[in-house]
């Protein structure tokens, strides 16, 4: 019987001894120790292996995402013309985002009727407001925008005052037209805009021929938005 107790007391000591050897260890290192594992792994505990499979698919559209294409186009030769080049590419399928170089200076705000359905329209209601302009004897410049997201507006100035913009657009209300203000955006660099896709663009591509279309002036230069993300790994 004593023999018994000394063997039972022996297993117990040997198998704490082992419990305890055990808790220094990172089972999360051994694994980031293994090739292909970009950065170390974090010890977060126990994990099920939906949680796990989860994460998997989540790099994986990172990775998918970082791959694309960023074509940097440029250089426009207002913030109008770009951002008429971004409506054509959101159109064709694109990711489009002005990129503005330089100092940023405080915006400018431009009053307008909005576009009509027509040249003629827009050349018949410019005449009735010209006249109405002259009747209240007021100093606002008027004309047609010929080109661009704003094609057939009615323009009734730029102003570098949110208030005086405001102000133009009173006066307009009173003599019976609603015209709207629009923020516009300066720069003292260059006026680019940025493309995401998953093709390459080639000069030759009619994708690309149709969103130069009139400015020859254009040239772009392509890379990968992003360095490409590591393996499948934990947080």
């Amino acid at each position: 019987m004593r023999y018994i107790v000394f063997f039972l007391l022996f297993c117990n000591v040997a198998y704490f001894s082992w419990n305890f050897s055990q808790l220094g260890r990172n089972p999360a290192a051994d694994i980031a120790a293994e090739p292909g594992i970009g950065r170390a792994l974090l010890n977060t505990g126990l994990m099920l292996s939906s949680e796990y499979s989860l994460q998997v698919q989540q790099q994986r559209l990172e990775n998918e995402e970082n791959a694309k294409l960023c074509t940097q186009i440029g250089s426009f030769i207002s913030i109008d013309d770009a951002n008429s080049f971004i409506t054509s590419a959101i159109d064709g399928g694109f990711t489009a985002e002005l990129k503005l170089g330089g100092q940023i200076p405080v915006s400018q705000y431009r009053v307008y009727l909005p576009p009509f359905s027509s040249r003629s329209l827009a050349t018949t209601t410019l005449d009735g407001l010209s006249k109405a302009i002259a009747e209240a004897q007021l100093e606002i410049e008027t004309y047609i925008i010929t080109r661009g997201l704003l094609e057939n507006a009615i323009a009734l100035g730029v102003f570098a005052r949110l208030l005086d913009s405001e102000s133009v657009r009173n006066q307009i209300s009173v003599l019976g037209y609603s015209a709207e203000i629009e923020e516009i955006p300066q720069s003292t660099g260059v006026i680019e805009v940025q493309l995401r896709a998953l093709d390459s663009l080639q000069m030759d591509n009619p994708t690309w021929l149709n969103l130069a279309a009139g400015r020859p002036y254009l040239s772009y230069t392509e890379n990968l938005c992003e360095t490409i993300a590591q393996g499948p790994q934990f947080p």
